[in-house]
């Protein structure tokens, strides 16, 4: 079980590598600020050691100048190359069940409430969300919030699911005027921290391929992906994921827009089974805050049109904050 679990951490470890290396990359390219130079009279010394002493006297007097300017200079590099990243691909809403292609720079957080048994309702906080930030000009980084489940008077306790984690990478792109299309690869992972009750117990991780098309104010995005269990996949079973989602966007900053979000069951419990929800949802954003914060919002009712389904039907709130 250590071993399997262990498979399942090392997707943080290469998440965190990534943005290493990133790191040091802009740290290499960004300017050194120039700090005042000053030098001791020619008489004063002879011409040999001139160079030298202007040294000693510009490094001891402009040392914390120049750090704090390196730190600075290197996260306005980070900010910037964020910036250039987001506008070379379409401007669209993320939807609020389909996994967006768009490399972003936002924080998010989703609320779930659905029915359970007993007639009670189920509360889930996260929704496998969280932090998103871009780590070079093709990937960005997800590192989620555990989520939250609450039931009702009549349930069971409380408590947490596994840790979602997300790399991004994008395969082609074009803004708005130069085509209005993206292709991305995705590498989601679940690390097995969950609450016995809530967590899968064994890591997952879920290739998937996100595509997206727009026409004006009409786009389509689209995800197909696979949850792949790294143990046990007797009772976790194999699913094969596939998303859709129509989108437009219209006056006063809102985006209609309705999905289909299905579930094959390749092998485990419901093997053979297939799950389709239909998700008519709202968007809002997004806007602006203050300095480069701007905020955004979705609310959607997933309802269950296949026979077979897991639950009923789900409703769907999501908040987000991008910089």
């Amino acid at each position: 079980m250590i071993v399997v679990k262990a498979s399942a951490y090392r997707i943080l470890g290469v998440a965190l590598l990534v943005l290493l290396a990133f790191s040091d990359s802009v740290a290499k390219a960004a300017n050194k600020p120039e700090g005042p130079k000053t030098c001791v009279k020619s008489e004063e010394i002879d011409a040999d050691a001139r160079p030298r002493a202007c040294q000693d006297k510009d490094s001891a007097q402009d040392s914390n100048e120049e750090k704090k300017g390196k730190k600075r200079s290197l996260f306005r590099s980070w900010l910037a190359m964020g910036e250039r990243t987001q506008a070379t691909q379409p401007d669209w809403l993320s939807p609020i069940a389909t996994t967006s292609g768009r490399l972003k720079q936002e924080f998010r957080y989703d609320v779930w409430e659905q029915p359970s048994a007993g007639g009670s309702h189920t509360y889930q906080f996260g929704g496998g969300k969280g932090l998103e930030f871009i780590t070079s000009s093709r990937t960005q980084i997800l590192i989620g919030l555990p989520t939250y489940s609450l039931a009702g008077a009549n349930g069971p306790p409380g408590g947490f699911g596994d840790l979602p984690l997300m790399l991004k990478f994008r395969i082609a792109s074009a803004e708005r005027a130069e085509g209005n299309y993206l292709l991305t690869f995705l590498l989601a992972a679940a690390a097995p921290t969950g609450s016995h009750r809530y967590g899968a117990g064994d890591g997952v991780l879920t290739p998937t391929l996100a595509l997206g098309k727009g026409w004006k104010r009409l786009d389509v995005q689209s995800t197909v992906g696979m949850n792949l269990p790294t143990g046990d996949t007797r009772k976790l079973g194999r699913q094969v994921l596939l998303n859709t989602a129509f989108q437009y966007q219209t006056r006063w900053k809102l985006w209609p827009e309705v999905e289909a979000n299905s579930t094959f069951y390749r092998t485990g419990k419901y093997a053979g089974s297939t799950q389709l929800f239909l998700t008519p949802g709202l968007g809002f954003g997004r806007v602006h805050l203050a300095g480069r914060f701007r905020f955004s919002s979705a609310v959607g009712m997933q309802v269950a049109a296949t026979r077979f389904h897991t639950y009923n039907h789900r409703l769907m709130l999501s908040t987000r904050f991008s910089f």
